[in-house]
């Protein structure tokens, strides 16, 4: 049996960033632009929701280990982080029972969730087909150019607006419309900025994915296109979370600008190896500041896009 520290690893710690932030975030978006819902009942939606995804992402991670050395995009050639199943340290059957028992938690502690609305259940279970899809199946997403659609959507747009949604059903805010479009667009700009994390995978990735036929969308239009989706996806990701939530998350910019002047001068494998980190820490701290901007009231009074 593969030793604890090495299932860890497979979870991919450093991308769960991309799981958590947008479940705190869909809180923060109710608190600002509906209903001041507080206390035990929003905690606890908050954490069912965050135990989801937590769970889905890390059966997505077991799945892209499984998928990518069963599809032969994972080999010793390949540079970065150390791959379980491509290097012998969790067999693929022992992979398959880890998938099986990342889903089943997230049907467990997703339910509470799912009680609230069969539309809310059902997301959540087409939430799972699709990390799963993302590399195994018939038609990997991932090997077909839509890697980045999914983790915009999925991890970005569908996990903040539905937490926003599961809040506002619980505390019954019947006084209030849902606040969709601030929901969405923050979505949008979380799911944005996630995908450099992505971006940065293929990046680094592309030989081996090219070699391997997976059809990223830095393999369909080469390491330049990924110099330009990274600084899109900045700019777009940051523009729509200051227009939810005010100045605050846009501190982070210099930042920003700084990270992609690294990112831009990157040109072999190996140089793309720090910005996947760099990626989730942007997306971690942004997410912490528009949380803070909702708690401090700091959002726009009269926010035009709040209904």
């Amino acid at each position: 049996m593969a030793a604890l520290r090495t299932w860890i690893d497979a979870c991919r710690p450093k991308t769960l960033v991309a799981a958590a932030v947008p479940v705190a975030v869909g809180g923060a978006v109710i608190w600002a632009y509906g209903d001041k819902v507080a206390g035990l009942s929003l905690c606890l939606v908050l954490a069912f929701c965050l135990a989801f995804a937590l769970c889905v992402q890390v059966a997505c991670n077991f799945a892209n280990d499984l998928g990518d050395t069963l599809r032969g995009a994972d080999t010793s050639a390949r540079i970065g982080p150390r791959r379980a199943v491509a290097n012998g340290d969790i067999t693929p059957a022992q992979m398959m029972r880890g998938i099986w028992v990342a889903c089943i938690l997230a049907l467990v502690v997703g339910s509470p969730v799912g009680l609230l609305s069969p539309w809310l259940a059902l997301a959540g279970v087409l939430a799972i087909a699709c990390a799963l899809g993302y590399t195994l199946g018939p038609y990997p997403l991932a090997y077909n150019g839509l890697g980045d659609v999914f983790v915009i959507a999925c991890f970005g747009v569908q996990a903040t607006a539905l937490t926003a949604w599961a809040v506002w059903l619980d505390a019954r805010c019947s006084g209030e419309l849902v606040p969709w479009t601030p929901a969405l667009l923050a979505g949008l700009g979380l799911g944005l900025l996630a995908d450099n994390i992505l971006v940065a995978n293929n990046a680094r990735d592309y030989e081996t994915d090219l070699a391997a036929g997976k059809r990223t969308t830095v393999v369909r239009f080469g390491r330049g296109f990924a110099h330009g989706l990274h600084a899109i996806n900045l700019v777009v990701g940051l523009i729509c979370l200051g227009l939810v939530f005010g100045w605050l998350p846009l501190l982070v910019l210099p930042w920003a600008v700084w990270q992609h002047r690294g990112f831009r001068q990157a040109q072999h494998a190996g140089d793309f190896v720090p910005f996947l980190a760099q990626a989730a820490g942007l997306l971690l701290v942004a997410g912490a500041l528009c949380v803070t901007a909702a708690c401090l009231g700091l959002t726009p009074a009269k926010f035009w896009l709040s209904r």
